[in-house]
């Protein structure tokens, strides 16, 4: 499912408006109305943001156990009780707070905007487009 969708449907199930959400977070209207339309999706603060005004995980936000994603399959959960099932990174990810979570979110987008750490078919694309 598309961001753009869940955050629709959550939006739904929890009975809420654009602007309430807006409100709940920080985030100005444009942006959750760029984030519902399709045309952004939130970085790591503001996606822990709207996580915490929806009452929900990042997990599921973002639904990271799902299978139908090419991009990172490594990094998807078995919807299992056992923890052998998850990648490691997601192991860590779960043990941390909020904060803790945060900072690992920061940390992370850090590193995929260094080309250093970028996968060659990045380079690629770009060179390309």
């Amino acid at each position: 499912m598309a961001f753009q969708d869940k955050l629709k449907k959550l939006l739904t199930e929890k009975n809420m408006k654009a602007v309430d959400l807006a409100r709940s977070t920080g985030l100005s209207e444009a942006a959750i109305s760029d984030y519902l339309k399709g045309k952004k999706e939130p970085r790591g603060r503001q996606s822990i943001s709207i996580a915490k005004a929806l009452e929900v995980s990042l997990d599921t936000l973002w639904e990271t156990g799902f299978q139908e994603t090419k991009k990172s399959p490594e990094l998807t959960e078995v919807n299992s009780e056992d923890d052998a099932d998850k990648h490691p990174l997601l192991k860590i990810y779960d043990d941390l707070n909020a904060d803790g979570q945060e900072r690992l979110m920061e940390y992370a987008e850090d590193l995929a905007d260094m080309p250093k750490y970028k996968k060659c078919s990045d380079f690629e694309e770009k060179a390309i487009g």
